[in-house]
């Protein structure tokens, strides 16, 4: 089981070098510059230059990616072009706005479409069923940004139940988190309705039921148990990019999490403020990740086993 852990965390090593050098490539091209953000536009020719020599960004592209990735190596993320600050610093103050939301949306997510997708498979083909999926499908098809704005119109604009933006308490919280919940139910719900389906009509299943166990506890705790690998995963993934910042959803809101900050440098060409937000999201969404790797061995143990043999 360790080794199958490190061998993982190794694994995120590459990932980072990736990342990182297509971010710097992105920026470095992208119009722009950062010097004439700083600067405001009114400064000469040789304030601009001499503010691009301090910055390095007189330097070759490889050259400013080898420092940044010597600094990577001593833990140093880098400092903000804008504000000076370290980039590790700005990152983990907007990192717990971030995971309040992650854990807010992935709660309403979870309310909703485990009983909708159990539901949908115990009646599946009868009008329950229909009307769960096409519940979904809208879920679905609707885009953060303007189910988030049909929020703000109806609950802070007209009915002036909740605040439009900004992070003011567990009140502000809702609209984002069912924003983003919505979308993560539809997709958890077909999960969860697919692999129900799969393991309802198991011969183990018949057998609990010519023993007499009540259907509920059938479908609640054999069956569901036992189609929890996909669910997770759905779960875990949907975590995960909420952890790296919902980026339209915290835009619409004005939310202080990690997706706004990376979107506003962006917009500021700040190179190491994005790069290093990015390669924190890399990371907290590959430990996401090798966590629910890791659950799986919890209700599976099979899984476990292999684990336990170093399998992949």
């Amino acid at each position: 089981m360790y080794r199958y852990i490190i061998n993982r965390l190794i694994l995120i090593i590459p990932v980072i070098i990736g990342v990182s050098f297509l971010i710097f490539a992105i920026l470095d091209q992208a119009p722009g510059d950062v010097v004439h953000v700083i600067t405001g536009g009114g400064a000469t020719q040789q304030e601009v230059e001499a503010l691009r020599a301090e910055l390095g960004l007189d330097r070759p592209l490889l050259v400013r990616y080898v420092d940044y990735m010597k600094g990577l190596l001593k833990g140093d993320l880098g400092k903000s072009y804008i504000s000076g600050r370290s980039v590790f610093e700005v990152y983990t103050e907007r990192l717990p706005a971030t995971i309040k939301l992650a854990f807010a949306s992935i709660f309403v997510s979870i309310l909703l479409s485990i009983p909708l997708g159990i539901y949908a498979a115990v009646h599946s083909g009868k009008i329950g069923d229909n009307i769960s999926m096409v519940a979904a499908l809208l879920g679905l098809s609707m885009p953060n940004f303007w189910l988030g704005l049909i929020l703000i119109i109806t609950f802070s604009l007209q009915l002036k139940i909740f605040p439009s933006g900004g992070n003011e308490g567990l009140i502000s919280l809702v609209l984002p988190a069912i924003t983003i919940g919505t979308g993560l139910t539809a997709t958890l719900t077909r999960i969860t309705r697919s692999s129900m389906l799969d393991v309802i009509r198991q011969d183990y299943l018949r057998t609990a039921r010519a023993k007499g166990v009540n259907e509920r506890k059938v479908i609640n705790k054999h069956a569901l148990k036992n189609a929890l690998i996909p669910i997770i995963t759905i779960i875990g993934t949907q975590f995960g990019n909420v952890m790296g910042g919902a980026v339209l959803t915290e835009t619409v809101f004005a939310w202080p999490g990690v997706g706004r900050l990376i979107i506003d440098s962006i917009h500021a060409r700040d190179i190491p403020m994005v790069t290093g937000s990015i390669i924190l999201k890399t990371i907290t969404i590959s430990i996401v990740l090798l966590v629910v790797d890791l659950l799986y061995a919890a209700v599976d143990p099979r899984i476990k086993a292999q684990y336990s043999k170093g399998g992949s």
